[in-house]
């Protein structure tokens, strides 16, 4: 039977909101869980195990599981583009850009509740892109976004080809997303990330 607000809280836990409820913390929580776990795989109890919420809060807060889920990936894709903003800020040459973002990837990814976890949008969204519209829509305006703003970052570098080198840039980053949760080392991704950039620049 699927999840509902009417179903009791998991045993334990109070039905109402914790004093100092913060949306923004538990949204974070709920994003690393199905980072870890993916979509299909994360029940409602382990997201209320992840926030400390009860079912009522969690449904009150965010409405139900895909609803969640959508929200973690928006989540995902406003913080992709602060950090577009930070290294727009920098005004670096491009190897050293290609290098840069690639970096900051890797950090994010090798990241996680119980090891690397990668990217929530590459990682678990492109799963259930084949049967849920909405979560394939998504997805497609996260990887559009992405797109955009590395182009508009190369091209302010000086790349001669922004369009085709953002397509390979994020290429890289989606595979390195996957090495790192089939466990790649460190070292073995910073090698892939310094080769695009020597390739690009």
């Amino acid at each position: 039977m699927p999840d509902s607000p009417l179903d009791p809280p998991a045993k334990g836990r109070s039905r109402g909101r914790p004093r100092g409820f913060d949306p923004d913390v538990a949204l974070k929580a709920v994003s690393e869980r199905f980072r870890t776990r993916g979509y299909a795989a994360t029940s409602l109890d382990d997201l209320v195990d992840a926030t400390g919420l009860a079912r009522p809060s969690l449904y009150a807060a965010f409405g139900d599981k895909r609803a969640l889920y959508l929200a973690a990936l928006a989540r995902v894709s406003a913080r992709a583009e602060r950090g577009f903003d930070a290294i727009a800020a920098q005004q670096l040459g491009l190897r050293t850009l290609v290098e840069c973002m690639l970096m900051f990837t890797i950090d994010g990814f090798l990241s996680g509740e119980t090891g690397p976890s990668g990217c929530l949008a590459v990682s678990t969204a492109s799963a259930e892109s084949t049967s849920d519209p909405q979560i394939r829509a998504a997805l497609a305006d996260f990887l559009a976004m992405e797109d955009r703003r590395i182009e508009e970052l190369l091209a302010a570098a000086g790349s001669m080809h922004p369009a085709a080198h953002a397509r390979i840039v994020a290429a890289v980053i989606h595979s390195l997303s996957v090495r790192a949760r089939a466990g790649e080392p460190r070292e073995a991704l910073e090698q892939i990330a310094k080769d695009c950039a020597a390739l690009v620049a």
